[in-house]
C-alpha cells in the first residue's frame, strides 16, 4: 500500500481528533468527486488542496478561517469538496485562462508531473472567456465504461430503477476475478464464501456458476435498493484482504474491521462509478460522518487501494486474472 503512504502520513499528522476526522472526510470526498483522476492521483491532490485552502496556520494547527474547518457539518464539507473546480494548467490555458501571481500549483503524476489549479487561482484577460461545466465533465467520466465490459442479464434481478442497465453491465465483469453472485435466503444481508481454490495458472471464465467459481457472493432480496451496494461491499471484502486474493503474489493481509473497511471502499467506488450510495445508516457511515476520526485499526491505505481495484473491475478496465498459486493466496 506504498501508493498511499503520503495520504496516511497526512491523516496521522493531525493530533486533534476533530481535525483528524475532518481531514479524513475531506480526502475521501475529494477522491469521490474526481473520477477523471485515479484514486491515487485524487488522494494526492486532496492533500495539496488542504494546503491550498489553508487548512493549517503558520504554526501547523488547523486554521478556523479555512473553508475545510468552516464547514458546519459533514454535508457542508462534502458539498464544498464536490464544488471544487480543479483543472490542469494545460486545460485552463486551452480555455484562455492562466494562473494568477498568487496561484497555488497542485502537482499530480499522470504519469509525468502535471500542474493543476483551482478556479480561484486562474484568470483570463478576455472577460467573456468560459470553460465547460466542470460537474458535467465529471459526470461523463463517472459514466465511462471500459471496452471490456460484459452485459450479463443474469444480474438483472439485483438491480432496481435508475442506473439498472449500467449496474448490470458492471456486475457482468465480476467473473474476471472468479466471482459469481446468486440470491441468498440464509441471511438478511450478503456474504462471500471461497468455493474453489484455483491452481497456479488457472483463469476464471465468463460462464462460471456458484459451483465452479472461486468466490460465491450471496445477496438477500430483503436488501431492496441496497442489493448492488451490498454486492460491491462483498467484492471489496476480497480486495481489503478478508478473503484470499488468488491472483496476487503479495496478497493484502486481513485487518480487524471487515465490514467498516469494505463498506468504506464501496462508498468511494460507488460515487466514482456513478452508482447510488447505500441508503440508511450503518456503523461505518455513522462513524465516518461524526466529528471523530475512525478507529486506529482502520486502514485507509488498504481501503483506498481496494476502492481503486473495485472500480477498475466494475468499470470494465481489467482482464481476467491468472491464479498465482496456493502458497501465496494468503
Amino acid at each position: 500500500m506504498h501508493a498511499f503512504e503520503t495520504t496516511i502520513d497526512r491523516i496521522r499528522r493531525e493530533q486533534d481528533p476533530s481535525s483528524r476526522g475532518r481531514v479524513e472526510q475531506f480526502i475521501v470526498e475529494v477522491v469521490r468527486s474526481l473520477p477523471n483522476l485515479t484514486t491515487k492521483q485524487a488522494a494526492s491532490l486532496s492533500i495539496q488542496l488542504l494546503e491550498a485552502l489553508q487548512f493549517a496556520d503558520s504554526s501547523g494547527s488547523p486554521s478556523t478561517s479555512s473553508p475545510v474547518m468552516q464547514a458546519q457539518d459533514f454535508n457542508a464539507l462534502a458539498e464544498m469538496a464536490t464544488d471544487l473546480e480543479v483543472r490542469s494548467d494545460s486545460e485552463w490555458r486551452s480555455f484562455g485562462f492562466h494562473p494568477v501571481e498568487s496561484a497555488h500549483p497542485l502537482m499530480v503524476a499522470i504519469p509525468q508531473i502535471e500542474i493543476f489549479y483551482l478556479r480561484s487561482d486562474v484568470a483570463s484577460e478576455d472577460p467573456e472567456a468560459t470553460a465547460p461545466d466542470f460537474q458535467e465533465n465529471q459526470a461523463l467520466w463517472r459514466n465511462r465504461l471500459g471496452s471490456a465490459t460484459e452485459d450479463t442479464l443474469i444480474y438483472k434481478e439485483f438491480t432496481g430503477p435508475g442506473n439498472a442497465e449500467r449496474a448490470i453491465q458492471m456486475l457482468g465483469n465480476l467473473w474476471k476475478n472468479g466471482i459469481v453472485v446468486t440470491r441468498n435466503t440464509r441471511s438478511k444481508l450478503g456474504f462471500c464464501d471461497v468455493v474453489n481454490t484455483p491452481e497456479a495458472g488457472d483463469k476464471p471464465f465468463p460462464l462460471m456458476d456458484e459451483k465452479t467459481c472461486w468466490y460465491h457472493i450471496q445477496i438477500s432480496e430483503e436488501l431492496g435498493e441496497n442489493q448492488v451496494p451490498e454486492i460491491i461491499r462483498c467484492v471489496a471484502e476480497i480486495f481489503t484482504g478478508y478473503h484470499p486474493q488468488f491472483w496476487a503474489g503479495d496478497p493484502i493481509p486481513s485487518g480487524k474491521l471487515r465490514i467498516q473497511e469494505s463498506e468504506a471502499a464501496t462508498y468511494i467506488a460507488l460515487a466514482r462509478l456513478g452508482l447510488p450510495d447505500r441508503t440508511g445508516n450503518t456503523a461505518w457511515s455513522n462513524s465516518y460522518i461524526s466529528t471523530h476520526p475512525l478507529s486506529p485499526a482502520f486502514r485507509w491505505d488498504v481501503v483506498l487501494e481496494a476502492s481503486h481495484q473495485v472500480e477498475n473491475l466494475l468499470r470494465g478496465d481489467t482482464v481476467a486474472v491468472t491464479a498465482f498459486g496456493d502458497e501465496s493466496a494468503g
